[in-house]
C-alpha cells in the first residue's frame, strides 16, 4: 500500500496500519486490499472549525468480496487534549460521540423507517494515541456546506427543521423502548457542573456578554433599557447559565443535537437546481443530549439563520418542524403525541436558549473568513488575543449587528433578558 501526504505536517498516528484498521473494521472485511491512501490535512482555520483536528483521505481498495478496486473518501477527526482543549474531555464529548455513532444512530434510522439519513456511517474510533474518530466522507455522494457568514435562506432552513422533527420523534420513541440510553446523554454544554467549576468558560462567556453589552450602549435610547439589562446578565452570569440548561419540570424531552449550527449541517442539492436543498445530514454529535426540542430549535434559529427569514418565517418554519415531528410519531405509533401549541410553549419556554446561542455563537459564526482564520480554542486562551477578537466579532459582518438589533428588542419584549 502507498500512503501519499497532501500536507507538509502530519500525525505520525495516521500511518498505513491505522487505515488498514479503519477499513477492516469499517467494511467488515480483514481481508481487504489497500492499494492506496492518499491523505491531507483540512485545518485550514477560518473560524470553520473550532475543537478538533479535521484529515481528509482517500482510499483505492479491493474487497476480499469482489474484483473490482474502488474508491473511498473519508474523514478523521482528532481531538488532542490540551489545556484549552481539557473541557471537551471533561465533558467526555469523544465518548458521547462515539455511543452516538455506534449505538444510537442506526437504532434512530431503523425506527424512523423511511430511508432517512440523520448522520454520516462511522468507520472506526479510537483513543490511541488520541482520541480520534472516522467517518463517511458525505462530500462523494454530493453533499456540502452552507456558508456560515451569510446564514441559511428560507429554504435551507426548512429542509434542516423537518429532519430536525423526525430526529427528535424517533429519539422519543427510541427512548420509550431503552429508557437507559438516556444515561449517556444527561448534559449538553451547559452542564451545571461544568459552568460551575469551569473558570475559563465562564470568563470567556462574560467577555463576549460585556462586550455585547458596551456594544449596544452606543445604538442609542432606544438600546438603553436593554444595555442595562444586559450588564446586569452578565454581573450574574454564571447562574444565568445553569438557569439557560437546566431541565424543567414536565417538559417534553427528546434527544438534542445539542450543537445546531450552520457547519454541523451538510446539504444535498435539487438535481437540477443547485441552490435547492433536498436533503441534509447533521455531523458533530458530541453535545447530544435528553432535554427540552425547544433547546434545539432556539440555537438553531439564533445562530444560523438570516435575519429576513428570522422576521418574516419564524412561525411557519416551526409548523414545519411540527409537521415532520409528528407525522413521524404517529408512523412509528407513539401515544401521546404534543400538539403543536404545545411544542409552541416548550419553544417559548427556552427562548433563554437562544439569547446564549445569540451571544455566545452567532458573533463568532458570522465572521468573515478574513478575520476569523486564526480563531481556535489555543488562541483563544489568550486573554489579550481573545478580548481583541471577541470585539471584531461584533463588528465584522453587518448581519451580526443587524440580527441582534432585531433579537434583543424580541428578547426584551418577550421578558428573557429580565
Amino acid at each position: 500500500m502507498r500512503l501519499s501526504n497532501m500536507a507538509t505536517e502530519l500525525p505520525n498516528y495516521l500511518n498505513e496500519n491505522f487505515f488498514k484498521t479503519v477499513l477492516a473494521d469499517g467494511l467488515h472485511d480483514e481481508s481487504v486490499d489497500i492499494k492506496k491512501i492518499i491523505l491531507s490535512d483540512n485545518n485550514s482555520g477560518g473560524g470553520e472549525n473550532y475543537c478538533s483536528k479535521i484529515y481528509r483521505a482517500k482510499a483505492l481498495y479491493r474487497s476480499s468480496k469482489t474484483q473490482f478496486d474502488k474508491e473511498l473518501a473519508l474523514i478523521v477527526k482528532s481531538i488532542a487534549i490540551t489545556p484549552a482543549t481539557q473541557f471537551l474531555e471533561d465533558f467526555a464529548v469523544y465518548l458521547r460521540e462515539k455511543i452516538f455513532y455506534f449505538d444510537v444512530l442506526g437504532k434512530l434510522e431503523m425506527l424512523i423507517g423511511d430511508n432517512t439519513k440523520f448522520g454520516a456511517k462511522c468507520f472506526y474510533s479510537t483513543c490511541e494515541p488520541m482520541q480520534t474518530i472516522v467517518f463517511d466522507d458525505l462530500t462523494q455522494y454530493g453533499y456540502r456546506l452552507a456558508s456560515r457568514q451569510d446564514g441559511l435562506d428560507e429554504g435551507h432552513c426548512k429542509v434542516t427543521l423537518e429532519k430536525l422533527g423526525k430526529f427528535h420523534a424517533a429519539s422519543m420513541v427510541m427512548a420509550q423502548q431503552d429508557p437507559f440510553i438516556r444515561d449517556h446523554f444527561k448534559t449538553g454544554m451547559l452542564d451545571e457542573h461544568y459552568i460551575r467549576t469551569s473558570e475559563r468558560f465562564v470568563d470567556f462567556m462574560t467577555l463576549q456578554l460585556r462586550t455585547l453589552a458596551n456594544f449596544v450602549a452606543t445604538w442609542g435610547e432606544d438600546y438603553k433599557e436593554i444595555t442595562e439589562k444586559l450588564h446586569k446578565h452578565c454581573d450574574n452570569i454564571t447562574e444565568n447559565l445553569v438557569r439557560t440548561g437546566k431541565a424543567k419540570l414536565n417538559e417534553i424531552t427528546v434527544l438534542n443535537h445539542g450543537d445546531l449550527w450552520v457547519n454541523n449541517f451538510m446539504f444535498k442539492y435539487d438535481e437540477y437546481n443547485e441552490k435547492k436543498p433536498s436533503d441534509v445530514v447533521f455531523v458533530d454529535f458530541q453535545h447530544s443530549f435528553f432535554g427540552s426540542p425547544g433547546c434545539d430549535i432556539n440555537f438553531f434559529l439564533n445562530s444560523s439563520v438570516q435575519l429576513k427569514v428570522l422576521m418574516k418565517c419564524r412561525d411557519s418554519l416551526i409548523e414545519s418542524y411540527y409537521a415532520a415531528f409528528r407525522d413521524s410519531l404517529q408512523r412509528m405509533q407513539f401515544e401521546k403525541i404534543p400538539t403543536l401549541e404545545e411544542m409552541k410553549m416548550e419553544i417559548t419556554s427556552r427562548e433563554l436558549y437562544g439569547f446564549f446561542a445569540s451571544y455566545s455563537f452567532l458573533p463568532m459564526i458570522a465572521m468573515r473568513k478574513e478575520d476569523s482564520y486564526d480563531i481556535n480554542l489555543e488562541t483563544l486562551a489568550s486573554k489579550e488575543f481573545a478580548t481583541k477578537k471577541v470585539k471584531l466579532m461584533f463588528s465584522s459582518n453587518h448581519r451580526t449587528t443587524d440580527t441582534l438589533r432585531y433579537s434583543l428588542k424580541r428578547f426584551n419584549e418577550l421578558g428573557t433578558l429580565d
